[in-house]
């Protein structure tokens, strides 16, 4: 049976109503566009963001919402081959490769290796594979989140990790099967 590549929109702003291609389900989870719009919603005005990461990108959707509804720049990490080519698809389609870095890199990897900081960190790993605890661990460990800046975290409705000392829950949604945090980075 052949695979079958879905197409997902730009939910607002610039790019609003363009599609983009998703990844095969055998590859990767899209996040649906109630979803999208729901997490985007918490995040306003995304202005006030200068440079985003998005990790685990698959189809790129979180990063390309957040530069048409603002963000300057953002950072695209992928390691599955066929997501990346899907998430370079998506950019080049929407001519986003001049406020985009692409990179083709476990996230964990990345993580250790940048040393570049963020104000919006959008965090979307797969189901059920334990990588939050790490990221996030890294993320303080490297200094990688602007004091005061954003860490947007999908996961599954059930999925339980812990919040290290550097960040701070200020809300969360829970929006059928998944589950989105919002967490700020201290002062301090």
């Amino acid at each position: 049976m052949p695979k079958t590549i879905h197409t997902m929109r730009v939910i607002a702003g610039k790019h609003r109503r363009r599609r983009l291609k998703s990844v095969p389900a055998e590859t990767t989870r899209s996040t649906r566009d109630r979803v999208k719009e729901s997490l985007f919603n918490m995040l306003e005005p995304l202005e006030q963001y200068t440079r985003c990461l998005d990790l685990f990108a698959g189809s790129g959707a979180l990063g390309i919402e957040a530069l048409s509804r603002g963000v300057e720049q953002a950072v695209f990490v992928e390691s599955h081959t066929i997501a990346y080519a899907v998430l370079r698809e998506n950019i080049e389609q929407l001519e986003l490769l001049s406020q985009s870095e692409l990179n083709q890199v476990d996230a964990l990897t990345y993580c250790r290796h940048d040393a570049a900081s963020f104000d919006l960190i959008l965090l979307d790993p797969p189901y059920q594979s334990g990588l939050i605890d790490k990221v996030l661990e890294l993320i303080c460990d490297r200094n990688l989140l602007k004091k005061q800046g954003l860490i947007a975290i999908l996961s599954a409705r059930q999925a339980k990790f812990s919040v290290p000392p550097c960040l701070t829950e200020i809300k969360q949604r829970a929006m059928g099967v998944t589950t989105v945090t919002l967490l700020r980075g201290d002062d301090a």
